[in-house]
């Protein structure tokens, strides 16, 4: 599921103010640092939501369709998304 643009703002807030106060750690330039922690999220949404298509696309493809949503269903998802994910990422 693809985070909506507030989420993404709202985590990217909460990591730059968590890194702000994390011993250890010194942000020379935190308004560069929020732009850049929020595509990074941005692109992380998409990504999950790219996988998500092509698992539903694999699962639809069965000659037996489960419902969505059904326990059989959500195991066989979880499998297959990690399937995928592996093979992109060379795991």
């Amino acid at each position: 599921m693809r985070m909506s643009r507030e989420r993404i703002f709202y985590l990217a807030d909460l990591i730059v103010k968590e890194l702000g106060i994390t011993p250890g750690v010194t942000i020379k330039a935190p308004d560069d640092l929020r732009p850049e922690v929020v595509r990074v999220l941005t692109e992380e949404s998409k990504l999950e939501e790219s996988i998500d298509g092509e698992v539903r696309k694999i699962l639809a493809s069965y000659s037996r369709p489960m419902p969505e949503g059904s326990r059989e269903w959500e195991i066989l998802y979880q499998k297959t998304r990690e399937e995928v994910f592996r093979r992109r990422f060379r795991l």
